[in-house]
């Protein structure tokens, strides 16, 4: 405790700041360029020290152009900074620094770089009522009206894009000198269709639709931002702001700039009060001081955690505070901290993350909490890994290594015991212990079924004093004294149990069965996630072909009409025939008329065989072989145009000859290209309705990349909606749609099945509402096909 008393007296005296840099201060002076070494880190800022021993402060806004960063993914501590003094020590605070404005001003590249109409992506930062703020690259910033977010009609700008989303927009209005730029999504959007007409034409393709969507060059917008105010969707979502703080010239103006932001908001001046406040109203947010009137503001903290855990707690002091609070802190569910003197941009930037739903964890990360010897947070990354595409021995495997390794044990095994042949198998093993596989036949009669089919737990600490002779099956397996055993349950059925092994007694103790447990819930997981996969794998081609039934059924139909329709034709022209037989026979040119209808009518036949057959393909029973990634994509394709038809959107093909095959299951891999072009189809339609003068696309390309790990790469590209950066790998989860009809099955299934064959896929990237790639990658061998 001492010792951590002697690190803050190095970092702050009880005033708050190093006496060191009182009498420092008048060596340095306002934007004078400084070197400093990292001393500590914190999610809040950076503690520094000068050359001469002067300690400095850098807010983590200052520490790079992209402002919200965690310094801890920034710097590490000894590192030497360059930074420029922005306020000089008094008797409040110490030096504070700021390495952003040390480095090149970004807007100086950028300008030179881009002009107006050109096109730039961008991220989300901030949304209001009437305007959405974007960063195009760190350290320059645009605006995007309202008006500008779309074609149609846009209510509430965090309808339609969230915080962390990518946008691809046109410079509307560049200003060099002020550091404004204007964007317009809109816009963009108009162009891209337009280049697209142009090139349909240049196709002998010509769009259907006969005007074209008006790009008239952008009228600069020179009028300064508009108002500050949140939706009220966003103020809702927060809710009302309990601000804590015993000074009255920052609580007061405080709340009332939170007033003037849209949030409702209401301010108290000690602790008893606050908690008078929290029991009578409901609050979404408190924002607290550490040092109310001399007392702890962590005292209110917990008690808020206890009483009022849906309220998100931050934090406010001066950064010497924060950094002497700060193991207290990470033991606590404070959302944000924020440094005195305010900057109000990094109060109001978390509160709309928090009103556009996005998830925030807790500031302080777990490497700021002190280790349990007895946890089983080792075991919790495996939680990834039981429900990836690996084999079951593998996932087996990997969470044996980790558990022989925690448990200090020599060997570890996975039992399997058949119902059907009542035969036990090894199904997995780590360790260095010798094993006698001919001793396997013998373990139906040995405690491994005891775990299996009793569901007992076996722990033993020294079996050579035991004296039951049910150990020796399991002793002729291999040599033991310390034995523990858990039954592994997915279903409600035990067919597998889980055993650890060590040569020297009393080697394991009862935290050690606990912690097999533990993995045993992890290889549960494993048996469960596999079971659905084999579920879903054999429903999946019925799955994708209730979607095809109403697309493949319009094109039957149209076809099957075509036949009857020529055959009607086809039977009067003979009935015609027949009857000036008798008169005169029947002329060349009638003759060849009859050849081309029965013609016509065998190419619709051949046609509607080729649909069927295309179709009965994709529900065949799977085979390994070696196949043509470009064949299936063509294939899949001819197999969606009907549904794509449909929905009036156009499907195409850029596919990179002479490929190497793929050696695989052709109807896995179909099943894969059909789910993902199939939800590009469907949400571009989506998107279609509310934008008219739009023409849907979905892009199919395929490439070869000679160095990559799996170097086959399909891209499939729509222009659609586009999926929020948020949900990139949400919507490979089991369930998650974002189509109120969807059933959250196809991307899922997408994934487990190119997994299974050794693949990937991913979303490549997104911009909203511009559409969406998908980026798989496979598996190749060296011959070209």
């Amino acid at each position: 405790m001492k010792q951590k008393e002697r690190e803050a007296e190095n970092i702050c005296q009880p005033n708050g700041v190093s006496s060191l840099s009182v009498h420092s201060s008048d060596k340095y002076r306002l934007h004078q360029r400084v070197t400093a070494c990292v001393e500590r880190i914190f999610p809040f800022g950076v503690f520094v020290r000068l050359p001469d021993g002067t300690p400095a402060y850098v807010r983590r806004r200052e520490l790079t152009q992209a402002g919200n960063v965690d310094p801890r993914q920034v710097v590490t501590e000894g590192d030497e900074v360059e930074g420029i003094v922005i306020a000089l020590a008094d008797a409040n605070r110490n030096l504070e620094l700021s390495v952003r404005l040390a480095q090149p001003d970004p807007w100086e590249s950028f300008s030179r770089s881009v002009k107006v109409h050109d096109t730039v992506i961008a991220t989300v930062k901030n949304l209001s009522a009437d305007e959405v703020f974007v960063q195009v690259v760190p350290g320059v910033d645009g605006w995007i009206p309202r008006r500008e977010l779309a074609p149609w009609p846009v209510q509430h700008p965090d309808e339609l894009l969230w915080i962390g989303d990518r946008v691809e927009a046109m410079v509307t209005h560049l200003d060099r000198q002020h550091k404004r730029l204007h964007l317009s999504i809109a816009r963009q959007m108009a162009h891209q269709a337009q280049v697209r007409k142009v090139l349909a034409f240049l196709e002998d393709s010509p769009p259907a639709e006969d005007k074209p969507p008006a790009v008239a060059p952008s009228q600069e917008d020179t009028a300064s931002l508009p108002r500050d105010a949140v939706s009220p969707a966003i103020a809702d979502r927060v809710g009302s702001v309990l601000v804590v703080d015993d000074h009255d010239e920052i609580r007061k103006p405080l709340v009332e700039w939170l007033r003037r932001q849209g949030f409702a908001a209401e301010g108290v001046s000690s602790l008893e009060e606050a908690a008078i406040r929290v029991r009578q109203n409901h609050y979404g947010v408190a924002l607290v001081d550490l040092n109310v009137d001399g007392r702890d503001g962590l005292e209110f903290i917990r008690m808020l955690e206890q009483t009022a855990p849906h309220i998100h707690v931050m934090v406010m002091s001066a950064p010497e505070w924060l950094a002497r609070q700060s193991e207290l802190l990470a033991v606590s569910t404070v959302l944000d901290a924020f440094v005195k003197p305010l900057n109000l941009d990094e109060i109001r930037e978390v509160l709309i993350r928090l009103g556009c739903g996005e998830p925030l964890s807790p500031l302080w990360h777990s490497r700021f909490q002190p280790p349990s010897s007895e946890s089983r947070a080792p075991f919790r990354p495996l939680d990834t890994t039981m429900r990836s595409g690996l084999s079951l021995q593998a996932r087996f495997e990997r969470g044996l290594r980790e558990l022989v390794h925690f448990t200090r044990a020599e060997q570890g095994l996975v039992f399997h015991l058949s119902r059907d042949s009542r035969q036990v198998t090894l199904v997995a093993r780590y360790g260095d212990l010798p094993l006698n596989s001919e001793a396997i036949y013998d373990l139906l009669r040995s405690p491994v079924k005891d775990v299996i089919r009793e569901k007992r737990k076996v722990f033993v600490s020294h079996v050579s004093r035991q004296a039951s002779s049910q150990f020796n099956n399991l002793l002729a397996l291999l040599p033991f004294e310390s034995c523990l055993g858990v039954p592994i349950s997915a279903e409600g059925e035990v067919e597998y149990a889980l055993f650890l092994f060590h040569r020297e007694p009393e080697a394991f103790s009862h935290y050690r069965l606990r912690d097999a447990q533990a993995m045993a819930v992890l290889f549960s997981v494993a048996l469960e996630h596999q079971r659905l996969e084999q579920r879903l794998q054999k429903a999946s081609p019925f799955l994708v072909s209730g979607h095809l039934a109403a697309g493949l059924g319009h094109e039957v139909y149209n076809k099957v009409s075509g036949i009857e329709l020529q055959m009607r034709n086809l039977r009067a022209d003979c009935h015609r025939l027949v009857q000036q037989a008798t008169d005169l026979p029947p002329t060349t040119a009638e003759l060849n008329a009859l050849a081309e209808a029965a013609g016509d009518l065998l190419d619709v036949t051949l046609d509607l065989k080729k649909t069927v057959t295309l179709f009965q393909e994709l529900l065949r029973a799977e085979q390994h072989e070696t196949v043509s990634v470009n064949e299936i994509l063509r294939r899949t394709v001819q197999l969606l145009r009907p549904t794509a038809r449909q929905h009036s959107v156009r499907l195409e093909l850029a596919l990179a000859p002479h490929l190497p095959p793929f050696s695989g299951s052709r109807m896995r891999l179909q099943q894969v290209f059909a789910n993902v072009i199939l939800n590009s189809i469907q949400h571009t339609a989506r998107k279609m309705e509310r934008w008219r003068e739009g023409k849907g696309w979905v892009r199919i390309t395929s490439e070869w990349v000679q160095d990559a790990p799996r170097p086959l790469l399909i891209h499939i590209s729509d222009n659609g909606p586009g999926i929020h950066r948020q949900l990139w790998e949400m919507v490979f989860a089991l369930g998650y749609s974002t189509r109120p009809s969807g059933t959250g099955l196809g991307l899922f299934i997408a994934r487990h099945l190119i997994e299974s064959m050794g693949g990937h896929i991913a979303i490549a990237q997104s911009t909203i509402p511009t559409g969406t790639t998908f980026r798989i990658e496979l598996p190749a061998g060296e011959e070209k096909i």
